[in-house]
């Protein structure tokens, strides 16, 4: 009797390991669906909209890791009333309504000459797991998954773009402090 119980359990726990498994998200899922619910934490300038059902648009610089995960996970939903558009650019210059800039694959020295175009424009700056991002002023990145923290912020750089970020959402991050920045 004891060994059926035995049995019993070893199948449930198989089962159950094997539905968890199928569960699981990929890494740019999850960032997807960080970035979709940052908007819920984050207020933007009211003049950063043309009004108040304008959407957010989120930039991909960069090569686009996502595919079709971002258009799943935000493209048929809304934050805070306001639908999604999504835009992608290779250039600082091209960049001209964006709310949300999510980073990839940059050099430092590019990453720099994007920040200092970007500066003081209500853009929430995203990077996906850039070496000092955060320091050279960007606002949220990614660290890897390893990390206590799945992200860092650095909220001096969210408050020169005019965007104020919850405490809320400051408790779930490293906090990059003035010290650590390097422009």
């Amino acid at each position: 009797m004891k060994n059926r119980i035995i049995h019993i359990w070893l199948i449930i726990l198989v089962f159950t390991a094997v539905s968890a498994k199928a569960q699981q998200f990929t890494e740019y899922e999850v960032k997807a669906a960080y970035i979709f619910n940052f908007t819920k934490f984050i207020k933007w300038p009211a003049s950063s909209f043309d009004n108040s059902t304008s959407p957010y648009v989120l930039g991909i610089y960069g090569n686009d890791p996502f595919g079709s995960v971002i258009k799943k996970i935000i493209g048929t939903r809304q934050s805070n009333d306001r639908k999604w558009i999504v835009k992608y650019y290779s250039r600082p210059e091209q960049i001209k309504q964006c709310h949300i800039l999510f980073i990839t694959d940059i050099n430092q020295s590019e990453l720099r000459s994007l920040i200092m175009h970007l500066e003081n424009k209500p853009i929430l700056t995203v990077g996906d797991e850039i070496d000092k991002f955060s320091q050279q002023g960007g606002i949220i990145n990614f660290t890897p998954k390893k990390s206590p923290k799945r992200f860092e912020i650095n909220n001096k750089a969210a408050k020169n773009a005019r965007l104020s970020i919850s405490s809320k959402l400051l408790m779930l991050s490293k906090i990059i402090t003035t010290d650590e920045i390097k422009f």
